[in-house]
């Protein structure tokens, strides 16, 4: 994934310096300084890259995460396949979706609804049509699928392989954009899963202190999307701009103000290790806010 996500960029940024050497064609010095620009250029692409392929969770991360802390599953909170059919006749909102019904998709198996994991599935199938790439979830991956659903973490790889193997195939034949708007997609996804998992836990069950300590390691998890948020934001700026890559700079942007304002704080204070700090659900309610509107104008459409 990274050869063919570095080699993508590389032909798009060289491609135009070489558009613009060969229509100046200016001086030896010119051609010097432009030479540095390029390279430049492709050792910040190569460094963004690398740390979103590095940081960036898996579509099955996450959920998980969340899974293993012990909450509960819970149906209303994925992105529902009414709207598919929207989706498919926009290739930006194609895209994202199929982020976020990848992540949906982890959310289920970590919790071993394997009926429902097959719906989006075909879900994911048939967003991969309008993308070009339906080789991904062919016949063979279907019957795969089909034949361990009696195994979620089977399910899960084959999901992530097919997510990647997509990814991948964008990236080689220079649909750059369009792989990293799934990636931002199901980053999404994730972030929103983890807010709305700690916003609608129980609040009649336990009492303040013990809701908290519960809730801790949920707002870690969130607390620990900083680095990827900031990843998928240089990876999107690397990109050529579009209206779909512009709205998504601008809104994933707000959501980095809100991490390095107060949220900053509370990761320095654990930091610090004070041992009488505790993670609590208000930390989050700026966050979680931001996340839900960025989330539901996507899904929404």
């Amino acid at each position: 994934m990274k050869i063919s996500i570095r080699y993508a960029f590389t032909l798009l940024i060289g491609s135009a310096f070489a558009l613009a050497l060969v229509g100046c064609g200016g001086s030896s010095n010119e051609k010097s300084a432009k030479e540095a620009a390029f390279e430049e250029a492709e050792k910040k692409i190569s460094s963004d890259l690398d740390q979103v392929i590095h940081d960036l969770p898996s579509p099955t991360e996450v959920p998980y995460m969340l899974q293993a802390t012990g909450s509960d599953f819970n149906g209303t909170l994925i992105n529902g396949l009414e709207n598919l059919s929207k989706y498919e006749t926009s290739e930006e909102e194609a895209s994202l979706n199929l982020g976020v019904y990848a992540t949906d998709m982890g959310y289920l198996l970590s919790y071993e609804k394997v009926s429902e994991s097959r719906q989006y599935m075909e879900a994911c199938q048939k967003l991969a049509e309008t993308l070009g790439v339906a080789s991904v979830f062919d016949v063979k991956t279907m019957e795969e699928f089909q034949g361990n659903l009696n195994n979620p973490d089977s399910l899960s790889k084959i999901l992530s392989r097919a997510i990647v193997e997509a990814e991948t195939r964008l990236e080689s034949s220079d649909r750059v954009s369009v792989a990293a708007l799934i990636l931002t997609g199901s980053f999404l996804e994730g972030l929103y899963l983890a807010v709305k998992v700690i916003e609608t836990y129980p609040s009649d069950v336990l009492d303040e202190t013990n809701r908290n300590l519960i809730l801790e390691p949920l707002v870690k998890v969130v607390l620990d999307q900083k680095k990827p948020l900031l990843d998928v934001i240089a990876m999107l700026k690397d990109l050529p701009q579009n209206d779909a890559i512009a709205k998504m700079i601008t809104e994933l942007s707000i959501l980095r103000i809100l991490y390095d304002g107060d949220l900053a704080d509370i990761q320095a204070k654990i930091a610090s290790n004070e041992g009488n700090f505790i993670l609590t659900q208000d930390m989050l309610i700026d966050i979680t806010t931001e996340v839900k509107r960025v989330r539901n104008d996507i899904v929404a459409f």
